[in-house]
């Protein structure tokens, strides 16, 4: 099942890139940032407590960091305990020679969490955290309560590095953004110049315009968070894996409850491949934000943190937003 945006006549950038009541900077949670030694790895995550709430598990985009989820925080605890996790090579965690599949880094999700004493959480991931959780559901089913996919699901774009020339053939407009985001992302940049493009709608455009519907209605103070940890030493050697072993394999494994939380425009994400997801995983359903691109939790938070509560705890009150 899709179910679309209704506007209803709104302004349709209304409380596009908005600020969450609460929101601080990512140094205010350096206390709630903490080291778990699993069987294999040292991952470095922040943790929030929530009492006896249930767990989200947050995985970031490729070169990211728990950064990019920090500006949610203070939302999603007033009811969930938080789990933000740096997969091994990005972020806070160092590099493993175990973890450079997206098997391998499914792994050290679950290994955090055994290590944790987590029992049961919902997953959340970002476009490659989205491939990361997909896999925690296929290779450990009863694992996890839920799954949610944002910025995903990306079945298309695995296939790359193996079939270059049909991929873009097949597509090429979610090829070009692959291109300009890793152009982004990809590599470090100096916090100096992180904050001018973050400071500037005007380049705010041109860095993200490829990705983001509106760049220059984002919050800066966001954007500066998400260009902070870039150039992770692991980015391409996972994308490199897909060489060995598509991700998108083995969908008929996911049994939990699964949504989809994407944006209308995600050239990342292309129809076919949320056709294709749904049509794998019974138990999925799709919630499509309209004006918004590769980063609905970004473009669209508020609406955002409403879905992914309404999806985890039917029936509760809504969340203070």
């Amino acid at each position: 099942m899709t179910r679309q945006d209704g506007l209803g006549g709104r302004d349709v950038w209304d409380g596009y890139g908005g600020t969450l009541p609460g929101a601080v900077s990512t140094d205010d949670w350096a206390s709630s940032v903490r080291t778990v030694s699993t069987r294999t790895a040292r991952v470095s995550c922040v943790d929030v407590a929530h009492g006896d709430g249930p767990t989200i598990v947050l995985l970031h985009g490729i070169s990211a960091s728990w950064k990019w989820f920090a500006h949610l925080f203070p939302a999603l605890s007033q009811r969930y305990r938080i789990l933000a996790v740096d997969l091994p090579g990005f972020g806070g965690s160092p590099f493993s020679r175990h973890h450079l599949t997206f098997d391998g880094l499914a792994d050290s999700v679950v290994d955090v969490c055994d290590a944790l004493d987590v029992d049961a959480p919902v997953v959340l991931g970002h476009s490659m955290g989205s491939l990361v959780a997909t896999r925690v559901a296929v290779r450990h089913p009863d694992r996890l309560a839920s799954l949610i996919i944002t910025g995903g699901p990306i079945l298309s774009l695995v296939h790359l590095v193996r079939r270059p020339v049909e991929t873009f053939r097949r597509s090429p407009r979610a090829v070009s953004t692959l291109v300009a985001e890793s152009a982004v992302v990809g590599l470090p940049l100096p916090q100096s110049v992180a904050s001018v493009i973050a400071g500037s709608a005007r380049l705010r455009r041109a860095a993200l315009g490829a990705f983001v519907a509106r760049p220059d209605l984002l919050d800066p103070a966001v954007v500066r968070a998400t260009m902070q940890d870039l150039g992770a030493p692991a980015t391409f050697p996972v994308l490199a894996s897909t060489v060995t072993g598509d991700p998108g394999r083995d969908l008929e494994h996911v049994r939990c409850p699964t949504l989809i939380l994407r944006g209308a425009q995600d050239a990342l994400s292309p129809p076919d491949d949320v056709a294709l997801f749904l049509s794998r995983v019974p138990s999925a359903d799709e919630v499509r934000l309209d004006n918004t691109g590769h980063w609905p939790h970004i473009e669209r938070p508020r609406r955002f943190v409403d879905e992914v509560h309404r999806f985890a705890s039917p029936g509760d009150a809504p969340l203070t937003l």
